[in-house]
């Protein structure tokens, strides 16, 4: 018979995988002596289920749903119809990107310019200076509206997107910010915002590809900065 594991061995090995892992990846956090309290933590997770559970369900998606349906009409592409895959996405895909990388980078840029809604507003996202992927979502009720699920949902709606193409398009998007802010390198790049975070008053790397910043003039990366 084969002879059981003692739980005690089974959880001395888990620990034991869990430490090798939390120290394989602690060589590509970008700011690693810096990780969130005990308190920061919680606060991260009320404000972020705030945003996503209520103002996202409640009032975001129902309201962007309205002006879809208000701009388009009848003509409003629905799951029924056919989805053309080299219009959707070779053509209305891209527009997505440069709309929502326009729109974030405008209200980003507004944000940080004025001092009131800088402190009432946008100095709640920047509490965290070594952010996580959670964060990204840590923000002011009205700026996850407009900024955050408003610039994404302006591609779709201006190019009436097929539903299909909306259900990918919100992955990337999430996926996207999710990586601007989780504070690790992913494949040997390190991703602008950190420095955004870490920097917040340089007024940096506001947009979301940085194709917005490099053009006018707010690139901002300090090459081989660690930590």
């Amino acid at each position: 018979n084969r002879k059981k594991q003692h739980p005690t061995t089974t959880t001395t090995t888990m620990t034991r995988s869990t430490e090798s892992l939390g120290e394989w990846l602690l060589q590509y956090k970008l700011q690693p002596q810096r990780h969130l309290s005990t308190a920061e933590f919680q606060d991260l997770i009320l404000l972020t289920s705030f945003n996503m559970l209520l103002v996202s369900v409640a009032f975001c998606c129902p309201f962007f749903e309205f002006l879809w349906s208000l701009v388009c009409g009848m003509d409003r592409l629905s799951e029924i119809d056919d989805w053309d895959y080299r219009s959707e996405l070779l053509f209305k895909l891209p527009i997505h990107t440069i709309l929502t990388e326009a729109a974030f980078y405008a209200f980003h840029h507004i944000l940080h310019q004025s001092a009131f809604l800088y402190q009432r507003i946008h100095k709640i996202h920047h509490r965290f200076t070594a952010p996580t992927a959670m964060a990204c979502v840590y923000a002011h009720p009205l700026e996850f509206a407009l900024a955050n699920v408003g610039a994404i949902y302006m591609g779709p709606i201006c190019t009436n997107a097929h539903p299909w193409t909306c259900y990918l398009w919100f992955i990337l998007a999430m996926v996207g910010t999710c990586k601007g802010h989780c504070g690790y390198q992913i494949f040997r790049h390190r991703d602008y915002h950190d420095i955004h975070h870490r920097y917040a008053w340089k007024q940096a790397n506001l947009g979301a590809l940085y194709v917005s910043d490099l053009l006018l003039g707010t690139l901002h990366h300090p090459s081989g900065e660690k930590g």
